[in-house]
């Protein structure tokens, strides 16, 4: 008889779940190699791919990028999984984001900038303090990595960010850019991510 599973996600426990369903998320990514997880018989919660060694079934074999892999997050098209993925993929210059990923990525900068103005203009540190310094930092490479993935979804080169130095109609042609239907097809960026 199987046993049942279960499995840990943003830091909430979730099961029991049968054998049958629980290879169903790992096929579906919900479950991976770093998930936490625990069955009868483990002493303790283990990740996913250390759990094979005491009964678990092997992870299904992963293909390599641009073979039908998307490297985003199963939730990265929502407001809290754009953040998570917006920082799960901090410097990859290489794949493709929606233009939902881009966007609640984009209005999490907006809102960190104004949480931190905020906090600085209260210490008495002006609305550009150490603060907003840091966060600005912290959000500097995964802003930029998320706009050149963008730029990726719709078959468009990263160079074409450099338009942003470019006043007013570089901005305008780069909203253009970010707000376009992504490429329904695979292209040397990777595979149609989810949407």
């Amino acid at each position: 008889m199987n046993k049942e599973w279960y499995y840990a996600l943003e830091g909430t426990s979730h099961g029991p779940v049968s054998q049958a369903d629980f290879e169903q998320l790992v096929a579906a990514g919900t479950v991976r190699s770093d998930t936490l997880v625990w069955q009868e018989g483990m002493e303790d919660w283990l990740p996913y791919a250390r759990a094979g060694s005491v009964g678990a079934a092997p992870l299904p074999p992963r293909a390599p990028m641009g073979e039908g892999q998307d490297p985003a997050r199963s939730d990265a098209n929502t407001f809290v999984g754009a953040l998570k993925d917006g920082f799960a993929r901090y410097v990859d210059f290489k794949t493709r984001s929606t233009r939902s990923q881009y966007w609640w990525f984009t209005l999490w900068s907006v809102i960190f900038s104004i949480a931190t103005a905020i906090i600085d203009t209260t210490i008495g540190m002006g609305d550009t303090g150490p603060t907003g310094l840091l966060a600005s930092l912290a959000m500097f490479l995964p802003s930029i990595a998320v706009a050149i993935r963008r730029l990726h979804d719709i078959g468009r080169t990263g160079w074409w960010i450099l338009l942003i130095v470019i006043p007013l109609i570089g901005w305008i042609v780069l909203i253009v850019f970010y707000c376009t239907k992504t490429e329904e097809q695979p292209n040397q960026w990777g595979p149609v991510p989810q949407r």
